[in-house]
């Protein structure tokens, strides 16, 4: 039986109460020498059975969203040390990219966005490199397969070659920003490398650029012995020079691609947003989110419960009240006021105050 139903059925045996009386009562006012009746101890025993009832109810209404969220407790407690373990990198990349922000954003020359455009360039490059080979070989007698293959390791090998552009365009920049490591602000003098000239790494870039251009002038040259062997001299000169034009163009997309201070910026940022998006899908545990939400429910029936107790208690309080109401020959219209103390009249009697 619902509660609705039982206040009610509460409702309708107190319509049907009436007190047999003994005397007709006379008085308007409560009897003084009459206490609580045993009506009104009955009725006052139900109203406090109500709350207790309600509460009983309500933890058996609850029962199971609490032992679901008691099962997902060690799963949940997990979850959230994971999540506390982590979030000491989550703020220190984050502190990592606003440091790095602040303190070189206006060097970037790179905008971003431009990775696509590097990579499309590399690819249209080693693709053109690949055809050409491709065909020397074959025309040469390879079989299609083998001249493929080889023709795409020369070919990552010229394009590779121009990769060096880069390191060279990083120690031109590095000049550009030289300057005393006094005249650095605060923010700068944790990345103080990057404003350092000359760049103690400067020999090794020279020996990689040598070995670039070493790289690119044997394949240029191997192309041009292959197809004057075969054909023309003018033709072995023509395809020799796609591959050194290729491996050039390789090396100067790469030298106007290059911007370590964009490299940096974009690094922290991959950082943070790596670990904001593994900090979320920490934080979006299920054990953890419907151990949450079966905490809430248990809470909120057990609270709607309490509510509805207190709410019949009041309920069967007002039905004794009405009891009362019905039968003034027994207890009067109502409760007498408090007496006035002996020796005490009101002002306008001129008695005492």
């Amino acid at each position: 039986m619902d509660s609705e139903a039982a206040a009610l059925q509460a409702e309708s045996q107190a319509e049907q109460i009436a007190l047999q009386p003994v005397d007709e009562a006379r008085a308007v006012t409560r009897p003084s020498e009459l206490g609580e009746t045993y009506l009104e101890l009955e009725r006052r025993a139900l109203e406090d059975e109500q709350p207790p009832l309600f509460d009983a109810t309500g933890l058996e209404a609850c029962r199971e969203a609490a032992k679901e969220a008691a099962g997902l407790g060690p799963a949940a407690s997990e979850a959230e040390r994971l999540i506390e373990g982590h979030l000491p990198m989550l703020t220190a990349a984050e502190g990592r990219h606003t440091r790095a922000h602040d303190a070189l954003g206006s060097f970037r020359r790179r905008p971003p966005g431009a990775t696509k455009w590097h990579y499309l360039a590399k690819t249209g490059l080693l693709i053109g490199d690949v055809t050409t080979l491709a065909g020397s070989f074959i025309w040469l007698g390879e079989e299609p397969v083998l001249a493929t293959v080889m023709a795409v390791s020369a070919a990552v090998a010229t394009v590779t070659a121009g990769l060096s552009g880069a390191e060279v365009r990083d120690v031109r920049s590095r000049a550009r920003r030289a300057r005393p490591a006094e005249e650095l602000t605060e923010a700068q003098r944790e990345y103080g490398h990057l404003f350092e000239h000359p760049d103690k790494g400067w020999p090794f870039v020279k020996a990689l650029s040598w070995v670039s251009v070493t790289v690119a002038g044997t394949i240029a040259a191997s192309i041009f012995a292959l197809r004057a062997s075969l054909e023309d001299p003018l033709v072995g000169l023509v395809f020799g020079g796609i591959a050194a034009a290729i491996a050039a163009a390789s090396w100067i997309e790469s030298y106007m691609y290059a911007d370590d201070i964009a490299d940096l910026l974009d690094t922290t940022e991959k950082d943070y947003q790596r670990e904001l998006a593994r900090h979320e899908t920490l934080a979006a545990s299920a054990a953890w989110r419907t151990r949450e939400e079966a905490l809430v429910e248990a809470d909120s029936i057990t609270a709607e419960h309490t509510k509805r107790g207190e709410a019949a208690a009041h309920h069967l309080r007002s039905l004794r009240y009405g009891v009362l109401r019905r039968n003034p020959q027994i207890v009067g219209h109502g409760a007498a006021t408090e007496p006035t103390a002996i020796g005490q009249t009101a002002r306008r009697s001129g008695g005492a105050k």
